[in-house]
C-alpha cells in the first residue's frame, strides 16, 4: 500500500520542536495556532507533531473537535490534559466546535507553570479573543503558524512514495497547486486511470470541491464564488455587475465571500486560493456552459469599462484584471503570471533617474543603444517608465514609448526608430496628424527567457497604451528570441524583416497598422480567443472587407466622398466605394457596410446643417445628391438659385463635408480614459526626436 510522504513544513516543525524543549526544561507553556484552508495539510502536520512528541516521551492527547458534543466537553478534556506536566494537547478542526462563543481561548490557553504544549488547528486565523486572552494571561507564547501550499519540490517529495511515473508527477503537481489533500486524491485518480492531466474528471473535482469549499448558503453565494474564481480580483462593484440572482445584495454577498478561509484579501480585491479557483471554474464550465459564457461576458464588460475609466494609478491593475480573462485559453498563461506582488514597482521617469537608467541600458544592450537612449531621454523624457527592483533599489527594466513623426526629413540616428519609420513609409505612409509609436523594452537577458512579475508590468503597460490611445503605426522592439515572440504574434503584432543588429544584439520589430486593423476590431478578435485560445482567434481583419482596411491618401479620400454622394441612390455602386474599407466606416460595425457609409455621411451633413452659416451649403448638397435631382440645372431651379450660385454653394458644402469626414478618419482614436489626464495620453511626450 503506497502512502504519501510527509514533506515540507520546516517552519512549523521548528516552532514545535522549540516549544517542546522549552516546556520540558523551563516548565513554561506554549500555544501554537495552526491555520489554513481545508486541504492544506493541517491534520497531517498535527499527526507529525504527535509522532515527534512521543519520540521525546511526552504524553500526547489528540482531540478532533468535530467529534466532541460541545465546547464544554472539549474544555473538560483539555483540563485533564493540562493537569499532567509536559503534555502535548493537539486540537484539530477547532472551527467545528459547537457553542464555543469565545470560550476556547480561555479554556485552551494553559497557565505558564503547567509546562504543556497546546496546538490548535483551524481554517481561520486567531481572532481578537485569542490574542486578548493570551495577553491577559501573560503567556507571550501564542505562535501563529499559517500554512502555505507546498513548493513544487516538496509536492514531488510527498508524491515520491506513491509510485507515480514522471509525467504523472508533473500533472498531479500542477493540478494540486501544493495542497496535500489534492495531491493525494489526484494521485489516486491517476493510478486508477481516471485522470491524465488534461482535464480532471468531474468526480475528482466534486470530491475536492465538497472538502475545500464546503456548504454554500444559497445561489447568490454560489454565483459569487464562480465570479471570484473567474476574475483576478473580485470587488463589490464587480458583483453589482455580474450577479444575476434575484434579490441578492452585492454588499452582503461580498461580506460573506471575504470571510471564507479559502479567499484572501489582496490589494485590489478578493482572490480565491488557486486550488479553489480552478475547481470552481472547471465545475461551472462543465456544468453550465451557456451560463459560464454569460458570466464571462458580464465580467468582461465591467472590466473593460474599468480600463477605460481608470485613473493613472488604477490603470495597470485594471488592465491586469482584464487580460486575466485569457487565463483559461491555454496559451496566454505561458507568458503572463498575473501574480503581482511588491517586488517590482513602475514609476514614471524622472531626471534624477538618468544615470541608473542609462547604466541598465548599457549593461543589457551596449554603448550604442545607451547613447541613443540618452538622446531619447533628453527629447522625450515622458516617454519612459522605469521598473524598480524594490529589494535592490535599482532599475530592473525600462520601457520607452517613443513618438516618431514622418514630417522630419533628417534621417533618424536610432537604427530601430529608422527601421520603423522606413517600414511605415514603405507600407502605408502617415497622413497629416498621424504618428508612429515605437515601444522599446530595455531589460536584461534573463527577463526575456520566461514569464515573470517584472515582465507582467511591462506587458500590461504596452497593452494599456494600445487600449487607450492608438497611433497610426505601432512598433515594439524586443531582443530576438525573447519568450514574448509568440505572445506578440498572438496580439496581432507582425514581425518586420530583416532583424536589426545593434552592438551585436539582434532585435525584432513587431508592427501593427491601427488604421488597417482598428483598436475596436483588435479587441473584438481578442474577445474571440479569451476562452478558445489561439485556435479560436481569427485573423485580425475588419468586418467590412476581405482584407486589411484601406488607408486612403487625402486626394483619393475626397474622390471617394464625392463618388459616394453621387451614387447615393445606387446601393450596388456604394458597395464598391473604397470608403467601405476605411476605418471611418469599419468602426461603425454592423452587418451592412453600405448603411454604415450612408450613416457616416449623413452625420457629416447634419453637422453642416447645424451651422447657420453653412445651412445653404447643406441644402445644395441635399438637393443635388440625396434628393436625386437629375441635373445641376434642375437642382438650382428647385432652390430658386442661379446655376453659378448653386455650384458655389455645392462646392463649398462638399469641401466642408470632406474635411469633416477626413478629420474623423485621420484623428487618432482615443477612448474616454485616453484623455489628457491619462498616462497613456501623455506618456509619449511632445513630438521630439534625438538629433
Amino acid at each position: 500500500m503506497h502512502t504519501p510522504a510527509f514533506a515540507g513544513r520546516t517552519g512549523p516543525l521548528t516552532a514545535f520542536t522549540r516549544a517542546l524543549r522549552s516546556c520540558g526544561s523551563a516548565r513554561t507553556a506554549a500555544v501554537l495556532y495552526v491555520h489554513g484552508p481545508a486541504g492544506i495539510g493541517k491534520t497531517a502536520l498535527l499527526r507529525r507533531f504527535a509522532a515527534l512528541a512521543r519520540t521525546e516521551r511526552h504524553p500526547v492527547v489528540e482531540i478532533d473537535a468535530a467529534d466532541v458534543a460541545s465546547a464544554s466537553d472539549l474544555l473538560t478534556q483539555a483540563d485533564r490534559a493540562h493537569a499532567v506536566a509536559g503534555t502535548v494537547l493537539l486540537v484539530d478542526d477547532a472551527d467545528r466546535v459547537r457553542g464555543a462563543d469565545g470560550a476556547l481561548p480561555h479554556g485552551l490557553l494553559p497557565k505558564a507553570e503547567q509546562g504543556t504544549v497546546t496546538v490548535v488547528a483551524s481554517e481561520h486565523p486567531p481572532d481578537t479573543a485569542w490574542r486578548a486572552a493570551a495577553g491577559r494571561l501573560g503567556l507571550g507564547l501564542l505562535h501563529t503558524l499559517p500554512l502555505e501550499p507546498l513548493s513544487d519540490a516538496e509536492a514531488r517529495q510527498a508524491l515520491s512514495g506513491l509510485g507515480l511515473r514522471e509525467e504523472a508527477l508533473d500533472a498531479v503537481t500542477e493540478f494540486a497547486h501544493g495542497y496535500p489533500l489534492a495531491l493525494v486524491v489526484a494521485a489516486s485518480a491517476w493510478r486508477e486511470g481516471g485522470f491524465r492531466g488534461e482535464r480532471a474528471p468531474q468526480d475528482l473535482v466534486l470530491a475536492l470541491l465538497d472538502h475545500v469549499i464546503g456548504d454554500v448558503p444559497g445561489p447568490a453565494c454560489r454565483q459569487a464564488l464562480e465570479i471570484a474564481a473567474h476574475s483576478r480580483w473580485t470587488t463589490e462593484d464587480l458583483l453589482r455587475t455580474a450577479l444575476t440572482e434575484p434579490g441578492s445584495s452585492p454588499a452582503d454577498v461580498f461580506d460573506w465571500l471575504r470571510r471564507r478561509p479559502f479567499v484572501t484579501a489582496e490589494r485590489h480585491g478578493l482572490s480565491p486560493i488557486p486550488l479553489a479557483r480552478d475547481l470552481l471554474d472547471a465545475d461551472m464550465r462543465w456544468r453550465d456552459p451557456s451560463g459560464y459564457r454569460g458570466m464571462h461576458e458580464r465580467i468582461r464588460t465591467h472590466l473593460l469599462e474599468r480600463v477605460r475609466q481608470a485613473l493613472p494609478h488604477e490603470l495597470l491593475p485594471a488592465t491586469t484584471a482584464f487580460t486575466y480573462l485569457h487565463r483559461r485559453n491555454g496559451f496566454v498563461s505561458r507568458f503572463v503570471t498575473w501574480e503581482g506582488g511588491d517586488r517590482y514597482r513602475e514609476t514614471p521617469y524622472r531626471r534624477e533617474m538618468r544615470d541608473d537608467v542609462l547604466a541598465l541600458v548599457a549593461a543589457t544592450e551596449g554603448a550604442t543603444t545607451a547613447a541613443e537612449a540618452a538622446n531619447w531621454l533628453d527629447a522625450q523624457p515622458r516617454a519612459f517608465r522605469v521598473y524598480w527592483d524594490t529589494a535592490a533599489q535599482t532599475p530592473a527594466a525600462v520601457l520607452a514609448w517613443l513618438r516618431l513623426n514622418d514630417s522630419d526629413t533628417e534621417p533618424l540616428t536610432d537604427p530601430l526608430a529608422a527601421a520603423a519609420q522606413h517600414h511605415a513609409r514603405a507600407s502605408r505612409p502617415l497622413r497629416p496628424r498621424e504618428h508612429i509609436a515605437l515601444g522599446r523594452v530595455y531589460a536584461p537577458p534573463s527577463a526575456h527567457r520566461a514569464a515573470s512579475a517584472l515582465m507582467d508590468l511591462v506587458i500590461h503597460r504596452i497593452l494599456a497604451t494600445f487600449m487607450l490611445r492608438t497611433p497610426a503605426w505601432s512598433f515594439i522592439a524586443v531582443t530576438s528570441g525573447s519568450f514574448l515572440d509568440p505572445l506578440l504574434r498572438y496580439i496581432d503584432q507582425r514581425p518586420v524583416r530583416p532583424q536589426i543588429t545593434v552592438d551585436e544584439t539582434s532585435f525584432t520589430l513587431y508592427a501593427h497598422d491601427w488604421r488597417a486593423v482598428t483598436i475596436e476590431r483588435w479587441m473584438e478578435v481578442g474577445h474571440l480567443a479569451e476562452l478558445a485560445g489561439p485556435e479560436g482567434r481569427p485573423a485580425a481583419r475588419p468586418r467590412s472587407g476581405p482584407g486589411a482596411l484601406t488607408v486612403l491618401p487625402r486626394e483619393e479620400f475626397d474622390t471617394a466622398v464625392f463618388d459616394a454622394l453621387a451614387a447615393w441612390q445606387r446601393k450596388d455602386l456604394l458597395a464598391t466605394n473604397p470608403l467601405l474599407r476605411s476605418r471611418l466606416v469599419a468602426q461603425r460595425g454592423g452587418d451592412d457596410p453600405v448603411q454604415a457609409l450612408r450613416q457616416v455621411i449623413t452625420e457629416a451633413l447634419d453637422t453642416l446643417a447645424a451651422d447657420p452659416r453653412a445651412e445653404k451649403y447643406h441644402r445644395a448638397l441635399l438637393t443635388a445628391f440625396l434628393r436625386g435631382a437629375p441635373t445641376r440645372e434642375a437642382a438650382a431651379e428647385r432652390l430658386g438659385l442661379p446655376l453659378s450660385t448653386f455650384r458655389r454653394h455645392m462646392g463649398r458644402g462638399l469641401e466642408r463635408v470632406r474635411s469633416l469626414l477626413w478629420d474623423m478618419e485621420s484623428e487618432p482614436r482615443t477612448t474616454a480614459a485616453g484623455s489628457s489626464t491619462s498616462p497613456a495620453a501623455t506618456a509619449s511626450g511632445p513630438p521630439a526626436r534625438p538629433t
